[in-house]
């Protein structure tokens, strides 16, 4: 491997005067009235819940601990420049976590996370997939793993001109090539970390030996002679316009002024985490059926809160949200007529309850579809909230494809 840019070793740390600012500003917290009928979380996340949460992050949640238990893994920062890359003139640090797999030649793996999580998603199959000897597996099935922070989110730093997947794939290539100095390697993601996976393979698919997603994000053109659409693929884009009528709030403020919000989010840690916990409710596979009990069984208060204090200590999620915007601009998802991904393609679609599955024929338009799996568990965050089943399902993916 050759190395042409170097990485420096990083430490987690957050000053204690910003801990105990984050500490007394939950103290202040203004909480809103409550529509009835918002027990379900119809109008949003639920008054009760918060309350709840901010207690429980002022008074019992430890972010030292949560801090340590991170450390444990090998962080570094780069400093990657985008006018090398064909990108705006501007420095960008890349956090990462990099641990060196067992066996004798353990395969590269970049994992990348979504929004409204963080690099902290993966925290619990990193060792797993790096070391599965320790997990009653075979050394030689393991990876060497990186897991990188999204350029904006996190430890990374925050661009002075918002990059979508395209710019954000072009320098995740730099990195696993010019800092790490792999030739080739895998790719693992979902959300907007699946943008980014699914660019990587379009733009630098000679070196990219397979990918594995858990969202299909590119989008078919339809027209000029393309494929017509079926009555399957007709009925599922249709209930999926339903879902997004009623579920895109989100996506279009962070989609058209991110700044309107950023004020709030920024300035106010219950604001932060009410904006995002009904994220997670909503795409988590919850049980929606007892909300309070469903929530924090599948995302436990100290699961979600290092994801919050994450974004609350880095000052990120501006700049995250920013994605929103970033990413239509440079029609990332959009294909060309006869465009499709060449790379070795898995899929696995995690259920929630409220989206419908997705007819493979649909993926297969836009990638080199080479397996295919319903999972029988687990939401949008899948290596959260099935960690085990996750890793598993990667491994045996990558087997597959890599043995063909």
């Amino acid at each position: 491997m050759t190395n042409t840019i170097a990485a420096d070793p990083f430490t987690i740390h957050v000053p204690d005067d910003e801990i105990a600012d984050l500490k007394k500003r939950l103290g202040a917290t203004r909480f809103p009235n409550e529509p009835e009928g918002n027990d379900d979380w119809e109008y949003g996340t639920s008054l009760t819940y918060m309350e709840r949460l901010i207690s429980y992050w002022r008074d019992d949640y430890d972010w030292r601990a949560h801090e340590a238990r991170l450390n444990r893994f090998n962080h570094y920062r780069a400093t990657i420049s985008g006018d090398d890359l064909g990108l705006p003139d501007e420095d960008h640090q890349i956090h990462f976590i990099y641990e060196r797999g067992s066996g004798s030649n353990p395969r590269p793996l970049i994992l990348t996370h979504g929004w409204p999580s963080t690099f902290a998603e993966f925290e619990h199959v990193i060792e797993p997939l790096a070391h599965p000897e320790r997990f009653g597996g075979n050394a030689e099935d393991g990876f060497d793993v990186i897991v990188p922070s999204l350029l904006g989110f996190g430890f990374s730093s925050k661009p002075r001109t918002p990059l979508g997947p395209s710019g954000i794939a072009e320098i995740w290539h730099t990195l696993m090539t010019k800092v790490l100095g792999y030739e080739r390697y895998c790719a693992q993601a979902g959300d907007w970390g699946s943008y980014v996976t699914s660019r990587l393979a379009l733009q630098h698919g000679d070196q990219i030996d397979a990918i594995h997603l858990t969202m299909l994000p590119l989008r078919p053109t339809t027209k000029n002679g393309a494929k017509p659409v079926t009555d399957e693929e007709a009925g599922w884009i249709r209930k999926m316009r339903e879902w997004w009528a009623q579920e895109e709030g989100y996506r279009v403020i962070q989609g058209t002024k991110p700044m309107a919000l950023a004020f709030a989010l920024t300035d106010s840690p219950a604001g932060l985490a009410g904006w995002l916990a009904d994220k997670y409710y909503r795409l988590g596979d919850t049980d929606k059926s007892h909300t309070f009990e469903g929530m924090e069984a599948r995302f436990p208060f100290e699961t979600i809160l290092t994801q919050l204090s994450i974004y609350w200590f880095t000052g990120t999620i501006n700049s995250a949200n920013t994605l929103y915007k970033a990413g239509p601009a440079e029609r990332s998802d959009k294909l060309k007529a006869g465009e499709k991904v060449t790379v070795p393609t898995a899929y696995s679609e995690y259920p929630m309850d409220t989206l419908p599955k997705t007819p493979e024929h649909w993926g297969e338009r836009c990638y080199d579809i080479r397996r295919w799996r319903y999972m029988e568990k687990g939401g949008h965050f899948a290596a959260l909230e099935e960690p085990e089943l996750f890793v598993t399902d990667v491994r045996e993916a990558f087997a597959d494809l890599l043995s063909r």
